[in-house]
């Protein structure tokens, strides 16, 4: 849906709708913020008597997870993705999308059904191989909760919405002021060169004292904090771990594939595109539909009059195609006329709610019972995915009466037939694995089971994973030992006495620039490598981009001459600079392109602002009510 959305709106809208919008849609593709989406009927939130269920928050949540973990990796700490800290943000979201959603309706947008339609068969979580599959719609509307009906509801709904946000965000502009004093700054130049004294060859040579070190560790003790910690040991059940010691008998895939061949029907998948016409009873559009059908029968390509004609503005860009259908994703008289047309021609004008259609049939696609071989692998998973499931079951309503009360767990696993496994230690905010979930952190350091080493209740993270554990490591909160830390306090304490070692070499070294030696000849006499960097810009990484962040605090020197320094790097490292000149960025030294690019850029930023403002609006005026949280 983010992509029909950055091909509907242009510019400027596309970005920042996307901004506002784009995680929303993570599971599969597709999920929508409150409205008719089933779940509990518990109530978090109302907004102007419109109610915002849990099941709406804890998919809300969800969402919110995945979508950062999908951005960010392995590297989010864990602290941030769980249930307490994604709470409210995912709530507000809701609110903010709820009160924009409700301002899209009474403004009278509407979205046509062919849109509607064009977005639903380009869903990913509805296609097999790039193309739309009917039972895969199915399968997922079930697995949402949503009837097809609901659903076209709450697609047309959430198309709408993003229509009204990209018209929110589209009026926004910059002025060329405003830019040129922006890129003054961003695009600032400067030359300087530098040289760097090292303090790794001085720290074999410097000794540091016990007593040093523990005045040290006692002069910093919030640097060694470390956290409540534990460990666990723990049973996880999954229907994979039970899949891969099933095999299934190639007889047995073979009944089932027979089974699948008596009860196949031969539906074929129609491949449709159209060229529409809206407001098709006015005298324009009898008019336009005229002209169109003058023109197909005349032999003109069918895509090019799409392009030209249709007003579906998300297919007519590629030539009407609206992709695959069985038969039940467009109107009856859309699919009925399909279904009677040979490939490659095209029907009469057809009236539906959308407006009058001309529909071509691209292809016919599906029509024959796939053979044993090819569905021989998907059958072999279906059947061991279908035992393991059932085995998985089975344990898991064995598991928390063999778990009850139980010195450790490894009886337990050993009459499940799986393994006791172990975490690392892990603080309240969360760890690698398991220790990452919420539920896991709140059983874990729950009273009975860290102060009285009871076993957890099953925990169920979702329908096809859970667990059981039990502390078997606590290690309260408290400063670490001086044994955990000493290597890392000698470490620095030699890096800070080698430092100072070196600041009386590097203040002589600025003190001879600035009676006007050269650079140059310095660094050769000291043995040392001069980095000349010229036209440097903002930003970097590493040391140097250290020395560049130190370069653009210093002061500009003035005409013809230079400003020199000297600091210590965050690794000891003395660095000694000389800032040669400084140049204003200049908007008129961009290209068309580039400030074409960097206007649209602070339009887009503009318009961010403009939605968020948008947004304040809309709550403030809306009657909302917050029910508080457990």
């Amino acid at each position: 849906m983010l992509q029909s959305m950055r091909d509907n709106l242009k510019g400027t809208a596309a970005v920042i709708v996307a901004a506002f919008f784009g995680f929303i849609m993570v599971i599969g593709g597709i999920d929508f913020f409150t409205g008719a989406s089933g779940g509990s009927a518990d109530k978090v939130a109302e907004v102007n008597g419109e109610k915002i269920s849990n099941g709406d928050l804890q998919r809300a949540i969800q969402n919110r997870r995945s979508a950062i973990e999908s951005q960010y990796g392995d590297s989010v700490p864990s602290d941030l993705l769980t249930d307490e800290q994604l709470r409210a943000p995912a709530l507000q979201q809701l609110v903010n999308t709820s009160v924009m959603r409700q301002a899209a309706q009474a403004s009278g947008m509407v979205m046509s059904t062919a849109a509607v339609d064009k977005e639903t068969v380009q869903m990913p979580v509805f296609q097999i191989n790039g193309q739309f599959n009917e039972q895969m719609y199915r399968d997922g509307l079930r697995r949402m909760g949503y009837s097809p009906a609901g659903f076209r509801q709450l697609l047309e709904q959430d198309l709408v919405m993003q229509q009204y946000a990209g018209s929110v965000a589209d009026s926004a502009f910059t002025t060329r002021k405003n830019a040129e004093q922006i890129v003054e700054v961003s695009m600032e130049e400067r030359d300087f060169d530098y040289v760097t004294l090292p303090v790794a060859p001085l720290l074999n040579d410097i000794t540091v004292g016990d007593d040093e070190i523990q005045a040290y560790y006692e002069e910093n003790q919030q640097s060694f904090q470390r956290p409540e910690q534990v460990a666990v040991e723990y049973i996880e059940l999954k229907p994979e771990l039970f899949a891969a010691n099933i095999d299934i008998a190639e007889q047995d895939v073979r009944a089932q594939y027979e089974q699948e061949a008596k009860s196949f029907s031969a539906k074929p998948r129609r491949h449709a595109a159209h060229i529409l016409i809206e407001n098709a009873d006015e005298a324009a559009g009898q008019e336009k539909v005229a002209e169109v059908q003058s023109k197909l029968a005349a032999g003109e390509d069918f895509s090019e009059l799409a392009k030209q004609y249709s007003d579906d503005i998300i297919s007519r860009e590629e030539g009407g195609d609206v992709g695959f259908t069985g038969g039940d994703v467009f109107p009856e008289e859309f699919e009925d006329a399909l279904a009677a047309l040979e490939v490659g021609a095209v029907s009469a004008p057809v009236k539906t709610d959308a407006g009058t259609h001309f529909i071509k049939l691209l292809e016919v696609a599906d029509a024959e019972a796939p053979s044993f071989e090819e569905r021989k692998a998907a059958i072999t998973a279906q059947l061991r995915g279908a035992v393991a499931e059932r085995e998985f079951v089975d344990a898991l309503s064995r598991l928390g009466d063999l778990a009850y009360n139980a010195e450790t767990l490894a009886e337990p696993a050993e009459a499940l037939g799986v393994q006791v496994q172990k975490s690392p230690l892990f603080s309240r905010n969360g760890g690698p694995g398991i220790a990452a979930d919420s539920k896991v952190l709140a059983a874990a350091f729950a009273p009975e089971v860290l102060e009285d080493g009871m076993t957890s209740d099953v925990l169920n993270l979702n329908e096809n994973h859970a667990v059981v554990l039990k502390v078997v490591e606590h290690k309260p909160a408290g400063v670490k030992d001086l044994a955990e830390v000493r290597e890392q306090i000698v470490d620095r304490l030699k890096r800070d006495k080698a430092s100072e070692q070196l600041i009386a070499k590097a203040r002589e070294i600025q003190q001879q620039l600035e009676a006007g030696a050269e650079f140059s000849e310095i660094a050769s006499s000291e043995e040392l490598t001069l980095e000349t960097s010229d036209k440097t810009r903002r930003g970097g990484f590493g040391a140097r981009g250290e020395v560049v962040n130190h370069v653009f605090e210093m002061s500009a020197p003035k005409p013809g001459a230079e400003v020199e320094e000297h600091f210590a790097a965050r690794n000891g490292d003395q660095v000694v600079v000389q800032l040669r000149a400084v140049r204003p960025g200049k908007l008129s030294a961009q290209s068309a392109e580039q400030r074409d690019a960097l206007m649209q850029q602070l339009a887009s930023m503009q318009g961010s602002a403009e939605l968020a403002a948008m947004q304040k609006y809309l709550r403030s005026k809306a009657d909302i009510e917050i029910a508080a949280s457990e």
